[in-house]
């Protein structure tokens, strides 16, 4: 078989040598045309068809318009369609080309009564073109009308017609169709004019659309209104007429009115269009937003808005995530973007700002995950000096000693900053980046303690997705054998087709994680608390559905507001302040903040369940109801407690202790000085004379330890460190020289606790007595540069000592 085609061609050849050498020329230069013509033929098409810019647009997760923004060529052009509703295509056939369905891209029937009228009329009044020629036509950017143009787009028209489908044909036209001004494609066009997407429209609007084409720039909406709704009205007769509809749709058709001006777009998510379009994503973005609950944020965030500018508040921000996906369903990244003023087109979703309080629930985790605490442990809450840092409550209240999840419910700042001592900045920063929070990108020696109140900046995108990671990792523990997915931290994501979901057939487990389950649980059980005094005491204005694990922060000198709320199902995050950094009083989380998150989470879905405990990554222990720490023989109430599993190796109760006292129960004793068997074994719970001064303040029950009887001064060890209590300066601490804006030296205020509020206190700095203090025990120095030794003296005889070093910042 392969021979004899072989033998076949070979005799072809023959027939050409055969051939005189005129004859071989015409044969090869006719063949040779004939090729040419061909290929040209073939690749005369450009690819892509259409190389224009293209206006890019914002859709919902459903596919709904949520905005656009105008090509880079100024025109509101949206990106190709490749679906056509069927009124519109029976629009445009009738109207432009009534043989579409049946012509190969030319119409010779149409061209020749073009050719008829153009000789009866003396000019050109038809085109005969056919709507492939006429995408051709605006493929070529709407050249002139000229014979040889015509011959061109016939050819091109052909070939169109060769490679695409009649319906892709009619797509390509009514995509890049002009509609008047600088509105290009039939999308564009129905929500310029009626405000709804293309697939939407009723008879009358889709004939409109169907006949502006034809002379965009003569008749449109602003310009020769009665003849654009003649064109119409004849062409919906003349469906009537082909019985296309019905005499009732045409009458009603032909009242409809044309539109009195274009509209502007619809603009639901500025914020993350101007975003998505610094991505560099497709024209036409499908995200994972919710329209209708897009909508309701925004009405929300310009409720709010207008009340708050009134006070010089301009700007707020909203993000809502789904918990296990990570996916936004709400983006408000700004109020009023449409006004002037610069700022408003500031994303503060994205905008780094001073945390404030809202990295606390981390720390709180952190340290439970690792055993160092428990969420009953208390914590001191003194007022505090560091260095030059000197860390206040926002109520400027203490309490002396607090439990660590009413610490983190009250949001108290000096607990967390003794706390993130106790953790050590450096690893708790590393655990910040871990959890994703990038921004937050500068060295422990930096940020110093004040990274748990506010000292570093980050973002509603980033402390969002942090917290969602938190609530995913706690669903993913109860709900797959008590093990973690190796993939649940991520980034927030508001991309449409992207899976993020760590719950797959083939995901990755582990046995632990950056933080444990039950650290998580407890963390929100604690934010879910209503016992929310001091920064959060307006908590009972505010109302939810169902439980709401929540955290407002406020950064230091009134910049930043933030609220931030956890359910099972999503993550709201609201920031409020202004973006130039300008300072108010009223920029407070808990009171313009948190109205805003608590209107948003009511307008979402109610969860079904609350977080399920994660039993396996708990243990029951027993635990001082006082100190909140593992219970010792000397704790006299002990409640058996579930706690995080490592918790189990945190430390013994140290303030609870069983102290020897006289039978009256009035004297501290020992056996040197008081009959053994009169002694009376009592159980006590033991402050530090700092701790204790406020505590009692709160805690009337507070029993102090009795005065030591005379006589028993020996060794009462216990007793002479629980008297008197240097709160400032630091153990072997540096006492940097403060100074003010103009450079003068100040003085440094020392400070010191006495249990008894009566007690004089003589001071003594390197063996030289300097001052003599009665009931509050501060005192102000002016020191030079240098070692120093601070002697305490009661009035009792008592004595403390603690050795510190002055230091000029400038030296260093």
């Amino acid at each position: 078989m392969k021979l004899n085609k072989i033998i076949n061609i070979l005799k072809k050849v023959n027939f050409i040598k055969n051939l005189s050498l005129k004859k071989r020329i015409i044969f090869f230069s006719c063949s040779g045309i004939l090729i040419i013509s061909l290929l040209l033929f073939i690749f005369c098409l450009p690819n892509p068809l259409f190389d224009e810019p293209y206006s890019i647009v914002l859709l919902d997760k459903e596919g709904e318009f949520l905005g656009a923004k105008i090509s880079t060529d100024q025109q509101w052009r949206f990106p190709e369609t490749d679906k056509l509703s069927d009124k519109f295509k029976i629009c445009i056939i009738n109207f432009e080309d009534k043989n579409f369905k049946y012509h190969f891209g030319i119409d010779p029937f149409a061209m020749a009564r073009a050719v008829k009228q153009n000789i009866q009329r003396s000019k050109i009044v038809s085109g005969g073109s056919t709507i492939t020629m006429q995408t051709i036509r605006l493929m070529r950017h709407r050249k002139e009308r000229s014979f040889k143009e015509k011959i061109i787009e016939a050819i091109l028209a052909l070939r169109l017609e060769c490679s695409y489908s009649k319906n892709k044909i009619l797509c390509l036209y009514a995509s890049h169709a002009p509609f008047g001004g600088n509105v290009v494609g039939l999308e564009a066009a129905s929500w310029r004019y009626f405000g709804r997407d293309a697939q939407n429209l009723s008879w009358a609007e889709n004939a409109m659309l169907a006949v502006m084409p034809n002379s965009p720039a003569m008749i449109n909406t602003q310009k020769n209104r009665i003849k654009l709704k003649g064109k119409r009205d004849k062409l919906l007769k003349k469906l009537y007429d082909k019985n296309i509809i019905s005499e009732t749709e045409l009458e009603l058709a032909i009242e409809e009115k044309i539109p009195e001006h274009p509209q502007p777009y619809p603009m639901y998510a500025y914020h993350l269009l101007s975003h998505a379009a610094k991505k560099k994503h497709k024209n036409k973005i499908a995200t994972t937003l919710n329209i209708n609950y897009q909508k309701r944020a925004n009405t929300i965030i310009e409720k709010y808005n207008n009340i708050y500018k009134r006070n010089n508040i301009n700007n707020l921000a909203a993000l809502v995530l789904e918990v296990r996906t990570g996916n936004v369903t709400i983006y408000v990244g700004n109020a009023d973007f449409s006004s002037d003023t610069r700022e408003k087109a500031v994303d503060m979703i994205r905008a780094n700002r001073s945390t404030g309080s809202v990295l606390k629930p981390f720390l709180y985790a952190a340290t439970l995950t690792e055993g160092e605490i428990l969420p009953k442990t208390i914590l001191r809450d003194v007022p505090t000096r560091m260095g030059g840092f000197s860390p206040e409550n926002f109520d400027k209240k203490y309490d002396g000693a607090v439990h660590a999840d009413a610490a983190l419910s009250k949001s108290l700042n000096v607990p967390f900053v003794h706390l993130l001592k106790q953790y050590d900045t450096y690893k708790f920063l590393k655990l910040l980046q871990l959890l994703g929070l990038k921004s937050i990108n500068k060295t422990s020696e930096h940020y110093g303690l004040s990274l748990i109140l506010g000292g570093a900046e980050s973002n509603l995108w980033e402390l969002c997705a942090a917290y969602a990671s938190m609530a995913r990792n706690l669903h993913y523990y109860t709900e797959n054998q008590s093990k973690y997915p190796k993939n649940g931290y991520f980034p927030a994501n508001y991309l449409k087709n992207k899976n993020n979901n760590p719950k797959s057939k083939n995901a990755e487990e582990k046995e632990t994680s950056i933080l444990s389950a039950a650290s998580i649980w407890f963390t929100f059980e604690a934010m879910s608390s209503v016992n929310r005094p001091g920064e959060e005491k307006y908590w009972q204005n505010f109302s939810s559905k169902q439980k709401v694990a929540w955290k407002t922060g406020t950064s230091f000198g009134f910049k930043d507001a933030w609220a931030i709320a956890v359910t099972p199902d999503y993550v709201v995050g609201i920031w409020v302040g202004n973006a130039t950094g300008e300072p108010k009083s009223g920029i407070i989380g808990q009171k313009v903040a948190a109205p805003v998150l608590f209107e948003i989470l009511n307008i979402l879905p109610s969860y079904k369940k609350w977080f399920n405990k994660p039993l396996d990554d708990m243990v029951l222990a027993a635990i001082c109801r006082k100190s909140g720490q593992l219970a010792s023989e000397n704790c006299e109430i002990i409640d058996t407690l579930f706690i995080p599993e490592m918790g189990i190796n945190s430390e013994n109760c140290r303030y609870c202790k069983t102290i020897n006292i006289d039978a009256t129960k009035s004297f501290l004793v020992n056996s040197n000085c008081y009959p053994l068997d009169k002694i009376v074994r009592k159980k006590y719970f033991i402050l530090s004379p700092a701790m204790e001064l406020y505590y009692k303040r709160y805690h009337p029950e507070y029993e102090q330890l009795p005065p030591i009887m005379q006589g028993c001064e020996g060794d009462m060890s216990v007793y002479n460190s629980k008297v008197m209590e240097i709160i400032y300066p630091n153990l072997l601490s540096k006492v940097y020289i403060p100074v003010n804006l103009q450079n003068d030296t100040l003085a440094a205020v020392f400070q010191v606790a006495h249990i008894d509020e009566n007690a004089l206190i003589y001071w003594f700095l390197n063996e030289k007595s300097v001052a003599v203090t009665k009931n509050i025990h501060e005192k102000e120095f002016k020191l030079k540069s240098g070692n120093y030794v601070l002697t305490l003296v009661d009035n009792k005889g008592n004595r403390i000592s603690r050795k510190f070093s002055v230091v000029d910042r400038l030296e260093e």
